[in-house]
């Protein structure tokens, strides 16, 4: 008897088994069928068709506008940005080249080029940008207690040069990764002032080359509602004409946005520079707030399907209501919380705060030498751009204003 209800348990346990296997072959077979009339249903509402010639040709986009900062005063500037199709694939991004030009009341001056090339497909992506900065700025030396010291006020006129290229891989809709190569030129032209450098060079010629990954959720690239951004960056920096030593660089930005009620939403902004001991002061990060001529976050951004190339000018400003460029050390860490609320059609207000360091290491990092920043600004959408004035306050009744074009970050 045993014996014989071992039988029936094992017949019952195949013929269960097998029941099960074909109820899930049905079940693989009618979830197949739906996801494959799903896709040509899709293609049957979106073909691909040839491209007519107004869809190929070049397209242009002046830029033209001013904008006021503590750093330059009133700045003028104007220039291009140019779209174009690379692929015959209709759902593959624009590509794109733009330039512009800028021109302030302290003489502040330069120009940008910047662009980005989709290959076939679209999986495939080459993003480049150069740039000329000649700026004259006030300057208090190097580190954090040199410029909290008032009486360190000097000056500086410096001459920047930079040009990147970046070779990406997007895989699915998240996930960019890739590597990229550099130059970096920095000259001091001018320096006066009780704080000085030392011995330190006062050019440097750099070459770089690194690796980057990006995970990208949000919704959009210019505006996001939703959404994480993270990059990534490690780099190695040689230097030419023995203007320096060699030395490593992690950058790492990580965004987050969220969606809190109509027409808000809160965004948090947490940001790393970090340097080896052989980075020299002429590639050292600052902090303040600054609408730079050219934003390396803004060239490095990848725009999603059906949004357009994102202009070269833009925000990407971390600890508003600083003096861009008088504090000044081997590493920079912040963070920033923003809520941004929209207000009535295209009009919006950003309430901010935060707080970063700019140190020369780890060892030496102290807690006592944070730099708050809190501020309020008004917000201005037109046709997908974003119009910025802030005010900004920092430490020991420090303040900036700053009018300009995007999001802070």
């Amino acid at each position: 008897m045993g014996r014989a209800s071992g039988y029936i348990l094992t017949v019952l346990s195949v013929c269960l088994l097998l029941s099960v296997a074909a109820e899930a072959q049905v079940y693989d077979s009618v979830y197949l069928a739906k996801v494959r009339d799903s896709v040509e249903r899709y293609y049957r509402l979106h073909p691909r068709q040839k491209m007519d010639r107004e869809e190929r040709a070049f397209r242009v986009q002046p830029l033209y506008g001013v904008m006021f900062t503590e750093e330059t005063r009133f700045t003028a500037m104007g220039g291009f940005m140019g779209m174009y199709r690379s692929s015959a694939d209709s759902l593959v991004p624009l590509s794109s080249v733009g330039a512009v030009a800028m021109l302030s009341t302290n003489l502040s001056g330069g120009g940008a080029v910047t662009g980005q090339w989709y290959a076939p497909g679209g999986r495939f992506t080459v993003v480049y940008s150069a740039r000329f900065i000649n700026s004259p700025r006030r300057f208090w030396g190097l580190g954090f207690e040199s410029a909290s010291d008032d009486s360190n006020q000097g000056h500086l006129t410096s001459r920047k040069v930079r040009v990147r290229s970046d070779f990406l891989y997007r895989k699915g809709r998240m996930l960019l990764a890739g590597g990229f190569a550099g130059y970096d030129f920095y000259h001091a032209a001018e320096i006066s002032g009780p704080a000085g450098i030392g011995n330190a060079p006062v050019r440097t010629h750099y070459v770089t080359a690194g690796a980057r990954l990006d995970l990208d959720t949000r919704d959009s690239v210019q505006a996001p509602s939703r959404g994480v951004f993270l990059n990534v960056e490690q780099s190695v920096n040689i230097p030419l004409y023995g203007s320096g030593g060699v030395f490593s660089r992690t950058e790492v930005t990580a965004d987050f946005y969220f969606p809190m009620w109509e027409g808000g939403v809160l965004a948090l902004d947490i940001y790393g520079n970090i340097s080896s001991s052989g980075a020299p002061w002429t590639v050292w990060p600052d902090a303040g707030g600054d609408v730079r001529l050219f934003s390396e976050k803004a060239a490095r951004s990848v725009p999603r399907r059906g949004e357009i190339p994102v202009i070269p000018i833009r925000g990407d400003v971390r600890l508003r209501g600083y003096y861009q460029g008088r504090y000044r050390d081997r590493n920079l860490l912040a963070a920033q919380v923003e809520l941004r609320q929209r207000v009535y059609r295209a009009h919006g207000v950003a309430l901010w705060g935060g707080a970063g360091y700019v140190f020369p290491s780890f060892r030496e990092f102290d807690i006592k030498n944070t730099l708050p920043t809190y501020g309020a600004g008004y917000r201005l959408s037109v046709m997908g751009i974003v119009l910025r004035l802030d005010v900004g306050f920092g430490l020991r009744g420090q303040y900036a204003v700053i009018a300009g074009v995007s999001h802070s970050f």
